[in-house]
């Protein structure tokens, strides 16, 4: 036996099924071995432990062990008897949601009776407030996951309206609201007409701000000021709020909506209170009981106010206007108003509507902090 038989002989018997018969890994003949002739067909389907040919290639009944592949082909396509899947034992599917049996993944079925709006839905789930469908007769609304206690025109955690126009609680951006009374011209006598929730008029408040004369810069500054408070406080027309204030370029008169028909509206307070009918009644009636209601809500008599005005709404005094309100000196001064003294009609009441001290009261030091009245445009 030559060196390089013998070397294939160790090799092949150490790889066992890795050398079938007849083949050589390096190029030696199938007679060079060193265990028995093979009997069977020189093929080169894998042989059995015992160097006899696999029962697999030949058809045939095998007499020795079984070999590790075979054993692994038999496991791998063996039917599972034991399989109890519909495909295996002929089952039929589970029936879908809706055929009124509990079935495994449903939390309810009631057949013909699931609806999205019962108790429980086409999907078979149990109805939930968050789950964005709406149970008749138990739940006003559903938003799913944006429910929300705090939100207006929103949808409670409950599934409850939240805080709303027309539900008869003055609340958010709301100027009035009359429940089911809005918007049907029904309002107090000392009122206004409350359509979706806004007065059908214009808004003026006292600035629950102070500033000195300088600080207004200007009258253009101070209109920024009323829309600012106006914004903080949540009203929704901000930015057409004007100051009741004038100089040499500007005044309520000229700044101001007014003589048009689509402006002759009445004016108001944030608490509901009519305070002129119109333009005209305001220039020569001033504010019933005056404008005492700041941009919040508070309620505030005989405050002094930043006007330079005129009862008519015009300039009062152009060399009293605190500069052009650029200037907070001591030494200059301007035109105030007194925003209201008493809601009683006693003497000193009839006093402050029969001169107009509203805006005309007396002249104040540029030094010292007044209020403004605001007016929505």
């Amino acid at each position: 036996m030559t060196r390089r038989s013998a070397t294939n002989t160790v090799l092949c018997w150490t790889l066992l099924t890795a050398c079938p018969p007849g083949s050589d890994p390096v190029g030696g003949s199938s007679s060079d071995t060193t265990g028995p002739a093979s009997t069977g067909p020189t093929s080169t389907e894998p042989t059995s432990t015992t160097g006899e040919p696999s029962s697999t290639t030949t058809g045939t009944t095998s007499t020795g062990s079984t070999t590790s592949l075979e054993t692994s082909e038999s496991s791998s396509s063996s039917p599972d008897t034991t399989s109890t899947t519909s495909a295996s034992t002929g089952q039929e599917p589970l029936e879908k949601c809706g055929d009124g049996e509990l079935d495994p993944g449903e939390e309810c079925d009631l057949g013909g009776s699931n609806d999205d709006q019962g108790e429980c839905t086409f999907k078979c789930k149990h109805a939930i407030c968050g789950d964005k469908l709406i149970r008749e007769g138990v739940e006003s609304c559903d938003d799913g996951p944006n429910n929300n206690d705090n939100l207006y025109n929103g949808c409670t955690t409950l599934c409850q309206f939240g805080p709303r126009c027309h539900d008869g609680i003055l609340q958010g951006p709301e100027e009035c609201d009359l429940g089911e009374d809005d918007g049907m011209g029904e309002f107090p006598a000392d009122g206004v007409e409350c359509d979706g929730c806004r007065f059908h008029a214009r808004l003026a408040f006292l600035s629950s701000a102070a500033f000195k004369g300088g600080d207004l810069g200007g009258v253009e500054g101070a209109h920024l000021k009323c829309q600012y408070l106006a914004l903080q406080a949540g009203l929704d027309n901000a930015a057409a709020f004007k100051a009741w204030l004038s100089d040499a370029q500007h005044s309520p008169f000229a700044d101001f909506a007014h003589g048009l028909e689509t402006a002759d509206l009445p004016y108001v307070r944030p608490d509901g209170i009519r305070i002129a009918d119109n333009w005209d009644d305001l220039v020569l009636n001033g504010p019933d009981a005056g404008i005492i209601v700041t941009e919040t809500g508070v309620k505030q008599l005989s405050k002094g106010v930043w006007t330079g005005t005129a009862p008519s709404g015009n300039l009062f005094d152009p060399a009293a206007t605190c500069k052009a309100w650029t200037s907070s000196s001591a030494m200059d001064s301007s035109r105030r108003g007194l925003s209201g003294v008493d809601e009683q009609q006693t003497e000193v009441w009839m006093q402050w509507v029969q001169n107009r001290q509203w805006t005309n009261y007396t002249n104040g030091f540029c030094n010292i902090p007044r209020q403004l009245y605001c007016f929505e445009q």
